[in-house]
């Protein structure tokens, strides 16, 4: 399926293969989508349709919930000394305010971070995730 494609028709599995776009879309009475997915039907009445997966990549590392805020909390709590932990949080306002220039302002600022915290942050979050299913079990 090519990426301006709404749609594939596996013929070998019988299966109509959309994307999430076009399955809203259709989802709605007499849209051109609608109308489209009802002619691919009448054409296949047997073949189920299916959502099309995106590919995900194995071991991709997600900081989810890492925001400008939380990234400013870690370093506070993170930095004992107090001139360090002062630096740090006007780098980091130095850093915030140089990314609006870039075309991904939070992926500058976050880059920035994981230089400096990547490995402490990555332990907290394992020693967070770790405590959490403990005490669940």
């Amino acid at each position: 399926m090519t990426k301006s494609a709404n749609y594939e028709i596996n013929h070998i599995d019988e299966t109509i293969i959309i994307t999430k776009k076009f399955y809203k879309a259709a989802g709605i009475l007499n849209s051109p989508e609608y109308k489209e997915l009802m002619a691919i039907r009448r054409d296949n009445p047997n073949y189920k349709i299916l959502l099309r997966e995106i590919k995900k990549k194995a071991g991709k590392k997600s900081y989810r919930n890492l925001t400008y805020d939380n990234m400013k909390t870690f370093i506070t709590a993170w930095e004992t000394d107090e001139e360090t932990r002062k630096q740090r949080l006007a780098q980091m306002d130095t850093v915030m305010e140089l990314s609006k220039v870039q075309a991904g302002p939070y992926a500058y600022v976050k880059t920035w971070f994981l230089d400096l915290y990547g490995e402490a942050y990555n332990k907290y979050n394992d020693d967070t995730a770790e405590q959490s299913e403990s005490e669940a079990a």
